[in-house]
């Protein structure tokens, strides 16, 4: 299966993990959920930097374009488990997007990506 993301997606989908996060983050009543959400959002921040900044290298300085983020999820657990779900997919179809690119940095970058989400995912079980 060929795979079809391109860079603007790839920066808005960054970009709508940061913002989920951070509103599920500010909108859970469990501290432990806070805290996870908390350093899910901090280093997606981080991320959507660094794989944009990468991504424009590639492309010889060409910018990406307007980000195109989509409705935030509404709190609930089942959004913040689906939210870490979706991230960890993410992460694993932006590494094969680099691998056919032969982009090396960008798909080392996606494989700490998912180990964000992992960790993540971790973090929710001690609420």
């Amino acid at each position: 299966m060929a795979n079809t993301l391109t860079p603007e997606e790839i920066r808005s989908k960054l970009f709508y993990f940061s913002d989920a996060a951070h509103v599920l983050h500010l909108d859970t009543r469990s501290f432990a959920e806070h805290k996870a959400l908390d350093f899910a959002y901090k280093g997606l921040l981080e991320f959507r930097d660094e794989l944009s900044e990468l991504l424009m290298g590639y492309m010889n300085g060409k910018r990406l374009g307007k980000v195109k983020i989509g409705e935030l999820p509404t709190y609930s657990q089942e959004a913040v488990t689906d939210m870490v779900k979706e991230g960890l997919k993410f992460s694993y179809e932006l590494e094969k997007f680099a691998e056919d690119k032969n982009y090396c940095d960008v798909a080392n970058t996606a494989q700490a990506l998912s180990g964000l989400f992992a960790k993540t995912q971790y973090l929710l079980t001690l609420s």
